[in-house]
């Protein structure tokens, strides 16, 4: 788990908000709390990294997923019943559009129901299902985690965007790539198929991502907060102007999130800015900043005010700087994960990914899949 491992001091504080000025008081009031604005992502060259993300969703729709799974074809392996163990590439048609996923699911399957459903999706910039394939990317740890834990991954697929590179539609207003996907619909469409397949409720279900995949992963808290049961973000941040609808008022009801993002991200800034900006064009919209991105669902979650435990792990003294942890306890909790020094790359310890400009460089103290399934296992 490496949470506990190297050197690690703890502490104590409390939670200070911070509201950027593009939220008002006025867009998030709700009934008894202030609601969360909705997501961002990331857009640009295909890279190993998945610097370039990129999503834009058509207009935001009702919180309430569909009951049932979407139109599959007929051969598709995954069609009926529970999935087959092991990997396989699997499909539904979305709007008339085939769309494609990868399933992995554990051996234990075969003896008792699995755990969790972990839906996990790819950054941008063309990454797509390699994500999911064994010490390719970080993401592909929560393989470990599935074997161990007896949980089923769902590794959906993005579509191009404007530029022919693969990512997904998310909240940004002001995504010029961004293509027209919907990417709402094809996402109830797995999570419908995955819980009547495994006969799981919302609370076992999570989503997790990382750069466009977690932007995307927050879009779907956002308009779907009632069809899973917590998210886990690496370096995504909430959009500085976020479309109408549930992506401006926030979800109906508090999200657990576990949120991680490098100080020095230069793909997704940490202060907030232009995303994956490399033509100096601001083309893939701005997001507000990973601190305000953490505040938002604090205030949404109810813990502005609560206690808020630390720790320090530097479990690599050779990469950039230490993970520093933040838990805010409560019903709908949050984890704040902030690595300093750290870039674009989820963390890993058994994944290492290659630093450069675009990414920035890794920080390799603690696993995204490992830290994700420990704040997520414990929703129920």
């Amino acid at each position: 788990m490496h949470l506990v491992d190297g050197r690690i001091r703890r502490g104590t504080g409390s939670a200070t908000i911070r509201t950027p000025r593009a939220w008002t008081a006025t867009a998030w009031i709700g009934v008894a709390a202030v609601a969360l604005t909705a997501c961002g992502g990331s857009g640009g060259s295909a890279r190993p990294s998945g610097a370039g993300d990129r999503g834009r969703p058509g207009p935001a729709t009702a919180s309430t997923p569909p009951t049932t799974p979407a139109t599959t074809p007929s051969s598709d392996p995954c069609g009926g019943g529970p999935f087959p163990v092991g990997t396989t590439d699997c499909t539904v048609a979305v709007g008339g559009t085939e769309r494609r996923y990868r399933t992995v699911v554990p051996d234990a399957t075969a003896r008792r129901p699995p755990t969790a459903v972990v839906v996990v999706l790819h950054g941008g910039g063309g990454e797509g299902l390699g994500v999911s394939e064994a010490g390719a990317h970080p993401l592909a740890e929560f393989r470990t985690v599935a074997a161990r834990e007896n949980v089923v991954l769902i590794y959906p697929e993005g579509l191009p965007a404007r530029d022919g590179r693969a990512g997904w539609t998310d909240c940004r207003a002001d995504n010029r790539v961004a293509g027209a996907a919907d990417d709402m619909a094809f996402l109830d469409a797995v999570v419908a198929r995955a819980r009547a397949a495994f006969g799981l409720p919302a609370s076992r279900v999570f989503m997790a991502g990382s750069s466009n995949g977690g932007q995307m992963t927050l879009a779907y808290a956002l308009q779907r907060p009632d069809a899973i049961g917590g998210i886990a973000v690496a370096n995504a941040n909430l959009p500085e102007t976020p479309l109408p609808g549930p992506c401006t008022t926030g979800p109906a009801r508090a999200v657990p999130a576990l949120l991680v993002h490098g100080t020095t991200d230069p793909a997704m800034p940490y202060a907030g800015g232009c995303v994956a900006n490399l033509g100096g064009n601001c083309a893939r919209g701005r997001v507000a900043s990973a601190e305000a991105t953490r505040d938002l669902f604090l205030t949404r979650n109810g813990l502005s005010s609560v206690p808020t435990s630390s720790e320090t792990i530097d479990t690599d003294p050779t990469d950039a700087g230490p993970a520093q942890r933040f838990v805010y306890a409560g019903p709908a909790p949050v984890e704040w994960w902030r690595m300093d020094g750290g870039g674009h790359s989820p963390p890993s310890v058994a994944v290492r990914r290659p630093t450069g400009p675009a990414t920035g460089p890794q920080n390799r103290d603690v696993e995204f899949a490992e830290i994700a399934w420990a704040f997520l296992n414990g929703r129920r």
